[in-house]
């Protein structure tokens, strides 16, 4: 056979795609359902593991992609170890950023559409990060590049002094103290104040858990001026009367 997904006639994209739509839809359709054999989930989960791994250069594998990564919103938890021993969250970093461009950069969809192309693979991430210590420190990395951390402690650092002499105890920075324009950081943070709703809690949740839900880090890495709700919510913040978060 040739190499997947084949010239244009090659129909096996098509094919693969309504199989990986239709374990989703039995998934949702019925979470009672006895789950296969182990034999069975070992294979689906090895094909999905290869299907991420796969060069995003044609449209077709990409939508097959994102079809995976709607099958991960249910997937067992353990599942982020063989992710992250088999290359395959390289792969769901690449996804979010992509889909995070389409959003904030392009701008080109609705409030439902932007919905539909950034949360599916931010909860998907949050999920695999909780559930796996090597998974998050892997994504952390790649949002938050560990070759910058020493530039960034020493804006922590000043930051800090400057909190120490205003008397402050938290960490107030308004804005980002490391998110250039056009990083995947950048774009991330700009959906913490997006107006679907939906948006802004799947992002804020996801640096929440690679910030190791510390409400200093948090600050420091995203501003506080967009952190202030979401914190709000977690009851780390105490909002104004009246405001509602």
């Amino acid at each position: 056979d040739p190499p997947f997904p084949g010239d244009p006639l090659d129909r096996r994209s098509d094919l693969a795609l309504e199989i990986l739509r239709s374990l989703f839809a039995m998934d949702a359709g019925k979470p009672s359902m006895p789950l296969p054999s182990n034999d069975t989930m070992t294979q689906i989960g090895m094909m999905l593991c290869e299907i991420l791994r796969l060069s995003n250069a044609d449209i077709r594998v990409y939508q097959c992609k994102l079809a995976v990564v709607t099958l991960l919103l249910n997937a067992p938890g353990e599942y982020s170890g063989y992710l992250a021993s088999n290359d395959g969250v390289k792969p769901l970093v690449n996804i979010m950023a992509y889909q995070l461009s389409t959003v904030v950069v392009e701008r080109t969809a609705n409030s439902a559409e932007d919905a539909a192309a950034v949360v599916p693979i931010l909860l998907v991430l949050s999920k695999l990060c909780q559930s796996n210590a090597t998974v998050l420190q892997m994504v952390k990395d790649e949002v938050f590049p560990p070759e910058l951390k020493d530039k960034f402690a020493e804006k922590v650092a000043a930051e800090m002094a400057k909190m120490q002499s205003d008397g402050q105890s938290k960490a107030k920075n308004m804005a980002p103290l490391d998110a250039p324009k056009g990083t995947v950081r950048w774009k991330l943070i700009r959906l913490m104040t997006w107006i679907d709703s939906s948006v802004k809690r799947s992002a804020c949740e996801l640096l929440w858990t690679l910030c190791d839900e510390d409400a200093t880090e948090f600050v420091l890495r995203t501003g506080f001026g967009n952190a202030v709700y979401f914190l709000g919510n977690k009851g780390l913040v105490n909002m104004p009367a009246g405001v509602n978060v």
